[in-house]
């Protein structure tokens, strides 16, 4: 797991650029310029160093093939690269590492643009080829590992975190649209940033910027994946068949990742995926696994620690209980400087948190993610199911008599969601599928976020429907069945936008490698042909799942309801957060920003503190975005930041954090 850094434009990249990255790759950095005389254009390629696979001086990055022609800087890690190392010795390459990124690179020689279809894990990777003046971008199949650019006429510009782009120069604006978008999601969905000028490459997907002659860029960009696409029929298999078919594809991709030249852990919540994980895992290991829960010692809602204990105690694992408190302010300072973006799912600072306790032990941990997407994990996945069922009723009763009773059904401000799940449900059940969904897992609904919009930004974000964002994957999705199409819209969505976004920024925050075994494509094309009666049964969620553990997990964990990552929100919000909430979002400043109507953000939290309305997600979204603005725009500091939200002596001193050495640069001329 690494950073990488690389510009195409009329002048070198500031190397200072690549140690914006130095977090992900502490072990090692290095750089690369080459100069192209005939357009007097540079392309400079930098990369950052965590090692784990071959941890010797081959791994050096930027790395390339024998005759120096094919040049790479690499993120990731390809779970495959034994296979394909010997496909290609077999093919006449010779190799100079034991490394999987010389096999992307030797990949890239014998297949071109076509190898990304060879890799099997987790990447982002820029190939410079010198003889034909082009660079290939690339992401893994599920966005796993991110890549950010900027294309602005003869400067390109790409990194795995925006900052390095902001320092090589890209201005810093905000996008008003991408904004109305967070505001629905609470991240930002690809290609969009919050910033005008900086774009996210999607999932599954490749760009090929070629220098001209005349050092103009041509840029082309295309998908090479799509889990609907690659889907095919229903599968010819009986139900015992697919049973035994979804637990050897999970146990093989958890095989798979634990390859690992340092230590390595894996999260252990209690739930269902990560147990599972934790099973395959005790069995493929040589040496005992070693796990990890975290816990809070006053939460009410999030309390993993005794299923987990079972869990830890039957594959006799070297179990580590990780104590956090539950102050969340220190931390959320930490979230917006490396997301570079707002971002509203609070869970951020959990994962902050426990990577950085779990990184004093292990340098690769294993999570869960992804489980829930492949065979309906989620309680909206229940809900649609029975959706289906209530839009066969007369409408008199869905569209009339419970959708008014639904008004009368007040949320709890204590983080229990079932009256307003259920108001959820009657509003929207009645709905045609896409729709209902996306009020479903929407925050700020259309009317809503008008009502909130100052008059000038509401200008800006003009006629934009944020729902359109998912309706695009229901369409691609439309030949699969319901529950699959759900799967495949949150797979490409709610899972690469949110749940692999911040598992990879707090992660390499703690310079901590996290695999997710779960997000293996193959896998997915699997789920993707799972009837739904496998996956949902009788409103049991991950029926396929449960039957396939069985024999292999504790009662305790297969009966266990689904808890979720989450943190003790309405306690930051009523407590600790109150003097932030206060200075933070109060009239002036809401006005002074020019977003917002200073009224109606008092509105959301007026009827948030009398118990009117569970805003607090809201709430939390709208301090991150001027969070965000008082530390891109305004440059302040975390410090400064802090002090501002809590006032001065409330805090804890920050940890300064030593400079990184420079890498020595090496200039290629390329005639």
């Amino acid at each position: 797991m690494c950073g990488i850094f690389g510009q195409i434009a009329n002048s070198p990249a500031d190397e200072k650029c690549g140690l914006e990255l130095r977090h992900r790759g502490p072990d090692d950095g290095g750089l690369k310029y080459f100069a192209l005389e005939q357009s007097s254009m540079w392309v400079s390629l930098q990369h950052r160093r965590l090692s784990i696979i071959d941890l010797s001086s081959a791994g050096h990055q930027p790395m390339c093939n024998e005759d120096e022609t094919i040049w790479i800087t690499f993120n990731g890690e390809i779970y495959n690269f034994q296979e394909l190392r010997a496909e290609l010795v077999a093919a006449g390459h010779h190799f100079r590492s034991h490394t999987d990124t010389e096999v992307i690179v030797h990949g890239y020689e014998e297949w071109g643009n076509d190898v990304t279809r060879k890799l099997r894990g987790m990447f982002a990777f820029a190939i410079w080829d010198q003889r034909r003046r082009r660079m290939l971008l690339a992401t893994d199949h599920l966005g796993k590992k991110p890549l950010f650019y900027s294309h602005a006429g003869r400067k390109f510009v790409f990194a795995s975190e925006i900052k390095a782009i902001l320092k090589a120069g890209v201005p810093a604006e905000l996008d008003p649209v991408a904004m109305h978008d967070y505001l629905t999601y609470l991240y930002f969905p690809y290609p969009s940033t919050a910033f005008k000028h900086v774009r996210k490459m999607a999932p599954g997907s490749a760009m090929e910027i070629e220098v001209m002659p005349d050092g103009e860029l041509r840029k082309r960009d295309w998908k090479y994946w799509d889990a609907a696409e690659t889907a095919g029929s229903d599968l010819h298999l009986s139900e015992s068949d697919m049973i035994d078919r979804a637990r050897q594809l999970m146990e093989e991709a958890v095989k798979l990742r634990l390859m690992s030249d340092v230590p390595l852990g894996l999260f252990l919540s209690g739930g269902l995926d990560s147990s599972a994980i934790t099973a395959f895992a005790a069995k493929h290991s040589t040496d005992q696994v070693k796990t990890f829960t975290i816990g809070f010692a006053n939460s009410k809602f999030y309390d993993e620690m005794p299923i987990a204990n079972v869990v830890a105690q039957k594959f006799r694992t070297e179990h580590h209980i990780l104590q956090a408190d539950e102050g969340c302010a220190e931390s959320m300072t930490k979230v917006v400087r490396h997301f570079d973006e707002p971002f509203g799912n609070p869970t951020a600072i959990l994962e902050y948190v426990i990577t950085r306790l779990m990184r004093k032990h292990v340098t690769v941990a294993i999570s869960g993610d992804g489980g829930d997407e492949l065979f309906g994990g989620y309680v909206r996945y229940a809900g649609a199911a029975l959706a289906r069922r209530y839009r066969r009723l007369p409408q008199f009763i869905t569209r009339g008599l419970v959708s008014r009773l639904s008004s009368f059904m007040h949320d709890a401000t204590d983080g229990r969601h079932g009256f307003r799940r259920a108001r959820e449900f009657a509003q929207s059940a009645w709905q045609a599928e896409e729709d209902m969904y996306i009020n479903w897992v929407g925050y700020f609904s259309e009317a809503e976020k008008r009502e909130l919009y100052a008059p000038a930004f509401a200008a800006e974000v003009g006629g934009r429907d944020s729902g359109d964002f998912l309706r695009q994957f229901f369409r691609q999705g439309a030949q699969l069945e319901p529950l699959s199409r759900l799967g495949y819209v949150d797979s490409a969505s709610f899972l690469c936008c949110n749940c692999l976004e911040y598992a990879d920024r707090m992660s390499m925050a703690n310079s901590l490698e996290v695999r997710a075994p779960f997000t293996d494509y193959r896998l997915l094309e699997f789920a993707m042909q799972v009837p739904e009666r496998m996956k949902v049964r009788n409103m049991t969620t991950k029926w396929i799942t449960r039957q396939a553990l069985k024999d292999t997990l504790p009662q305790e964990v297969l009966t266990k309801k689904k808890m979720g990552f989450n943190p003790p929100l309405p306690q930051w919000i009523n407590g600790e957060l109150k003097p932030m909430i206060k200075r933070f979002l109060a009239p002036a400043v809401v006005e002074q920003r020019g977003i917002f109507r200073p009224e109606a953000v008092q509105t959301l939290l007026r009827d948030h503190a009398e118990n009117r309305r569970d805003n607090a997600l809201k709430i939390w979204s709208l301090l991150m975005i001027e969070v965000w603005q008082r530390m891109y725009f305004e440059h302040e500091t975390e410090d400064s930041v802090l002090e501002a939200a809590l006032g001065d002596g409330q805090r804890k001193p920050a940890v300064p954090v030593g400079p990184a050495p420079n890498p020595k640069a090496e200039v290629i001329c390329i005639r």
